[in-house]
């Protein structure tokens, strides 16, 4: 039974590890493809169009347009309909030159035209009568830089923001709050690490840069939960598949050339995501070479330690992480306007810091006592069971906690705490096990730990090919790997085999094929592969997986302080791969840009369970057999002389196949796959006015097991919703739910007059309406992997009622030291399940399993989203604009208990279901101020004014108190902000700006790049940490039952620090209380009411609605500052060659800005209830931490 289980894990691990190698195939084949294709060029979705009259205002059909790449000289070509209009799509971004000819009249030349990343440029061009030789040249820059063509609201961050404005570590995706409709405070935590939004508990944001595996921005747009975002590189899906809103590939700064972020999009193929649409354009090679090198450094010397460290008095804390980070970037022709290259890589080193850990560890005399062949002596034999670079320290009882006499001396080594006594299997109740010897037992011992060492190397290559005028095709990748090692120390023993190896690999690739069928039709079609994995047993195999894990008890506190041995960190597994293909047919019919489209993504994540795969045991206290029942006495010393017995009092928690009772890693084949379709119509109604159309359709397979492992709960009918409950193995996680029809209309009107005033096409008004889906996370569905009958988690702790010692099976893996595997079975796991329920039969020990799962018909959550803007420019370059954006989401999900409110089934304790039943509703005003960058100067300021309510503010966690009544958790979202204002500037001081000799290197080229982030504060509930607890699952904490008013409405940081914040005196002020039950008590501000324990007891309605009081407000100020020293012109390195030297400062002025006021928090708990009293918690109220204090990166850049 053993070896065939160990081969069918074998067989797991290699189908697990196959992955690897089919990437390799899969982008093989997609190079081969691009090696034998007659075409090449990126899939893009720009584009130019507009309309061409002659100076009378009447259309001209059939001239020939004609749409050049001034980087690159490829011109795409179209012809005017019958109504005048033409579409030149698939553009990438850069300037273009459009020409219009036709015969009979002059050649019409607009040069300069910026298209900017996924967007389509109107340009409209009026042709003179006269002879086509004859051409007339007219400047792009001198247009309206309003977008008339499109009727989302957008934003665009370009080549220069990317380029010039601070972003923290190098992530260009921190600029995505800088887009007006999107919410994010960039802030940090106190020692540098990403600041998540209120109520998100997924992955969070970076901490590593560009580096972080799966990176979840933190920000929110038009209202909807982070887990919305979306994010597309060169038109490829980075989406992570188990965590909503985050990527697992975020591009280096070099390789970015722009990214489009749409807010609300009203364009059928890109309808799917009800947040931040993300589209990142990255370089491309040009006729001409280019390249970078940069080198930033992020150093704990220029970083300032903030002025707070807290009510109680910490010391204050700063970014302490030192990293070095190299970048370089190179492109250019490999053939003149046929043939590209480019190539970025980002190379990221932190300084593993050592530093000296201290705890009491084991003698090498209490080794050497240690009985030979015992379990014991072997995990101390184990190679690199010491400790490195260790220095004794002053070793006494003293010290140790204990009162020098008979339990304990201090002996030359260390402390004598006893000897070894009993037998095998002996547990020991004296705590000196046979008495002093006079040889040390423990020692204080100094050690030596460091901490995250990272390498990490990020390599993106594009190539781009232009075979023929109508066939272009480009092959792209981004490759990431990561590796990373750390030696702990101080949270677990820091043995010599702790070393602990992390190394990951993020990638993705893709082929794109461009097909100019005629001038009016093209057609796209794309393949891809994206993917990221790790094995930490395989990075690992110096480590001692077949070793198990001990925890020895020692004074003064033996669950606190342990003796540890055996590599107690666990290892992870992981494989994520999405296959997509996709293919898009554009077509200009008269007026109309028609699109249609299709694509096909299959997803594969295959990952172990192994952190319950090793079983763990404790060595503490002992057991009482004098009375009626056995009984766990408290010993601080006893688990030293059960261990030298192989007699652990307890086992900790670890996975079993309850069919043959071996530990288990449960290896997971997750499939889904989405199918889409959509139809999209660009109207050019009239030369003034586009109209928008679409239809998308998403379906979302429910998620299934390759090899039919999973199994879900299937309800019965009400009111025998768990009493009737049955367990289905191997069928789809819940049914389809194939009606996701998103319907988009859109409009973009440029009045040349309006309300009696002629605004020279310098007006637009733009709005629409959109449906967009987002599906359920699968990390939130795959909490359902615990389920009966192929996996329970178990932990034996002696005693009780259904445990004894003679339960633990304590023993090596069977396959050796090094071997994750192997493990013996453990009997006392072995379960056997009705053939009717699935349920495991009653009176087995663990025969009662918590179930979780979704509900059988698990709806799509979608929101519907709407908007209005009216912009103008005013000034030359300058552009104001006020608008209204709205959402409203439907069917999102929550877990919800059942059994706290539903008949008993006898056979299952807790039952987590996940619903899709929560709403949310989103209204904002936006206010913005634009100049378009021109004579040095970009600027960009926005307020906006919002109100965001719902019921659960996140997919995974939503804090709902009291669940029973959704009405009663109706209020503003988690991270809603009324008031905020993002303002942002790139400029060049005017010291010698528009000279290019020396005085403009020596005294010009001097760089401002501010960022300006304020925000009124998050909502925060005031709740009783009060629980109602029973085997069938708890509602913890509560809220209030009633608000007596009085709290103070100061939002300054000096309220906020001190005690009580707006509810002074809180603390202080005795609570005057009713004998219960329930006991009631009144404090100064609220009426709190005890929960009463008990199955089927609800808890007190809540008086006191959901984030009804703000916590801090928000300033955040950042600045890069630095020159460009320009070189002389050269023949290899051209003429805009220089050297940039900078520093980026975030919160350059050390601002103090206090943590949010989190759910159950410190600042957010009122206290709770002992002896029919009220205890009031002193620090509510008051903030309890702070952010980031000045963190100073310094940067210097090479380019040509």
């Amino acid at each position: 039974m053993a070896r065939a289980l160990r081969k069918a894990q074998l067989g797991g691990r290699n189908m697990l590890q196959k992955t690897p190698n089919l990437f390799r195939c899969v982008t093989g084949a997609l190079l081969l493809l691009a090696s034998l294709a007659v075409t090449a060029s990126a899939q893009f979705k720009a584009g130019v169009q507009g309309t061409v009259a002659d100076t009378t205002g009447a259309v001209v059909p059939g001239v020939e347009i004609t749409v050049t790449n001034q980087e690159t000289g490829v011109s795409q070509k179209g012809t005017t309909s019958e109504a005048g209009f033409y579409a030149v799509t698939n553009l990438p971004p850069g300037k273009y030159t459009v020409t219009a000819a036709l015969s009979g009249f002059e050649t019409a030349v607009v040069q300069d035209v910026e298209v900017s990343a996924e967007s389509v440029q109107g340009v409209n061009v009026t042709l003179k009568a006269g002879t086509v030789a004859t051409q007339v040249i007219v400047s792009g820059e001198a247009m309206p830089p309003i977008q008339t063509e499109n009727a989302s609201q957008s934003g665009t961050l370009t080549k220069l923001d990317v380029a010039n404005l601070p972003q923290f570590r190098g992530d260009p995706y921190e600029l995505l709050r800088l887009t007006p409709g999107v919410f994010g405070t960039g802030a940090r935590d106190s020692g540098g690490g990403s600041s998540n939004l209120p109520g998100y508990s997924g992955v969070g944001g970076s901490n590593k840069g560009i580096f972080q595996t799966e990176n979840a921005v933190q920000v929110s747009a038009n209202g909807s939960r982070l887990e919305a975002n979306g994010y597309l590189l060169d038109g490829v899906s980075t989406n992570s598949q188990a965590w909503n809103g985050a990527t697992v590939i975020t591009p280096n700064a070099e390789a970015v050339k722009e990214i489009k972020v749409d807010v609300s999009p009203y364009d059928a193929e890109n309808g799917h995501g009800a947040g931040a649409v993300v589209q990142t354009v990255t370089q491309n090679g040009t006729n001409n070479f280019h390249g970078s090198a940069v080198l930033q450094i992020h150093s704990p010397g220029l970083n300032a330690f903030q002025r707070w460290g807290g009510p109680n008095g910490a010391s204050a804390n700063r970014d302490n992480l030192l990293t070095h980070d190299v970048l370089g970037s190179l492109g250019g022709p490999i053939r003149k306007d046929k043939l590209f290259f480019f190539y970025s890589f980002d190379h990221l080193k932190t300084g593993g810091a050592t530093y000296r850990a201290i705890d009491w560890v084991e003698t090498p005399q209490w080794i050497t006592k240690l009985p030979p062949g015992s379990v014991a002596a072997k995990i101390f034999a184990v190679p690199g069971s010491g400790f490195t670079n260790p220095k004794m320290l002053d070793s006494t009882c003293a010290l140790l906690g204990l009162t020098e006499g008979s339990t304990c001396a201090t002996v030359t080594g260390g402390v004598d705490l006893g000897s070894n006594t009993g037998t095998s299997g002996t547990i020991v109740s004296s705590p000196t096990g046979g008495g002093l010897d006079g040889s040390p037992d423990l020692m204080r011992l100094e050690y030596e730990g460091f901490t995250d060492n990272t390498k990490a190397w990020q390599h993106n290559g594009k190539v781009d090919y232009n075979a023929t005028q109508n066939d272009r095709v480009a092959f792209s990748f981004f490759y990431v790997p990561l590796n990373n090692s750390f030696r702990p120390g101080g949270w677990v023993d820091g043995r010599q085999y702790d070393l602990f190896k992390h190394d990951s690999r993020n990638e993705t690739a893709a082929l794109l094929w461009t097909r100019t069928i005629n001038p009016t039709t093209v057609n796209e079609a794309r393949m891809n592969v994206t993917r990221w994995y790790f094995d930490e047993i395989k990075s690992n195999p110096q480590a001692p997986w077949g070793v198990p894990v001990v925890n020895i008890g020692i004074p003064p506190n033996p669950y606190n302080g342990v003796v540890q041995a055996g590599d107690s960190l666990g290892p992870g597994v992981f494989y994520q791969t999405t296959y997509t293909i996709r293919d898009t047919l554009s077509k200009v019919h008269n007026s109309h840009v028609l699109k249609f489209g299709g694509q096909i993504d299959k997803e594969q994540n295959n990952s172990a369970n192994t952190w319950g795969a090793r079983p763990s045991y404790d060595f503490a206290d002992f057991i009482d057999n004098s009375g009626p029942q056995p009984v766990r006495r408290s010993c601080n010393t006893c688990g030293l002389w059960s261990f030298s017995n192989d007699a652990p009092i307890g086992e900790g928690t670890a996975t079993y196949d309850p069919k043959t009772g071996f530990p288990t890693d449960f290896r997971k084949y997750i499939r889904v796959s989405t199918y889409s379709l959509f139809a999209q119509d660009n109207w050019k109604a009239r030369r003034n006015l586009t109209l928008t159309g679409g239809m998308r359709w998403d379906y979302f397979t429910p998620l299934h097991d390759k090899f039919g492992r999973l199994s879900n709960i299937v309800l019965g009918p009400a009111p025998n919703v768990l009493t009737g409950a049955k367990i289905e193995v191997g069928k789809n996680f819940s049914n389809p739910d194939s009606n996701n029809f998103g319907p988009q209309i859109g409009f973009a009107w440029s009045p040349g007059s309006f309300v009696g005033h002629d605004f020279g096409n310098k007006l637009v008004f733009r709005g629409g309406f959109g449906v967009a889906y987002n599906r359920v996370p699968e990390s939130l569905l795959l909490n359902a992997v615990g389920n009966p009958p192929d996996f329970v988690a178990a932990a034996f702790q002696t005693p009780n009622d259904t445990v004894s010692t003679s339960q633990i099976v304590y023993a090596f893996s069977t396959c050796g030291i090094n071997c994750f595997h192997g493990y013996p079975a453990n009997s006392a796991t072995l379960l056997t399940f009705d053939p009717t329920t699935g349920l495991p039969n009653g009176g087995q020990f663990l025969a009662k399993p918590d179930i979780k799962g979704p509900i059988q018909n698990l709806a799509t959550p979608y929101v519907m989203h709407f908007s209005m803007e009216g912009q103008y420019e005013f000034r030359p370059n300058w552009m104001m604009s006020l608008s209204y954006q709205g959402a409203q989401g439907r069917k999102f999900p929550r877990t919800l208990n059942y059994a706290l409110f539903s008949a008993q089934n006898p056979d299952i304790n807790t039952v987590n279901i996940y619903q899709t039943d929560v709403n949310s509703h989103y209204n904002a005003m936006l206010a913005r101020v634009q100049h378009h960058f021109m004579k040095g100067l970009e600027l960009d300021a926005f307020y906006r004014l919002s109100k965001s309510t719902d019921a659960c503010s996140s997919d995974q966690t939503c804090n709902q108190t009291f669940p029973f009544d959704q009405s009663t958790e109706y209020g503003p979202s988690d991270f809603d902000v009324t008031h905020s204002i993002t303002a942002y500037a790139v400029w060049e001081l005017p010291i010698a700006r528009n000279r290019h000799d020396w005085l403009h290197t020596a005294a010009g080229g001097w760089l401002l790049s501010p960022i300006f982030n304020f925000n009124s504060g998050f909502p925060w509930t005031p709740v009783v940490g009060t629980c109602i607890s029973n085997v069938f699952g708890n509602v913890c904490p509560t809220r209030p039952t009633a608000y007596l008013g009085g709290a103070g409405a100061s939002f300054s940081n000096d309220t906020f620090r001190s005690p009580g914040g707006n509810f002074s005196g809180f603390s202080t002020t005795p609570a005057t209380c009713t004998a219960g039950p329930p006991v009631s008590c009144q404090t100064k501000y609220f009426t709190v009411v005890e929960s009463p324990s008990g199955t089927g007891i609800l808890p007190p309605v809540p008086g006191v609605g959901r984030n009804v009081f703000r916590g801090p407000r928000y300033t955040g100020f950042d600045l890069s500052f630095g020159k460009r020293f320009t070189f002389p012109a050269m023949r290899v390195l051209g003429e805009n060659a220089g050297l940039e030297v900078r520093a980026q400062a975030y919160n350059l002025f050390n601002k103090i800005n206090l943590s949010n006021f989190g759910f159950n928090s410190g600042s957010a708990n009122l206290g709770g209830f002992s002896g029919g009293t009220f205890n009031p918690n002193a620090t509510f109220g008051q903030a309890t931490g702070v952010l980031s204090g000045r963190v100073v990166e310094m940067y210097m850049k090479f380019d040509f």
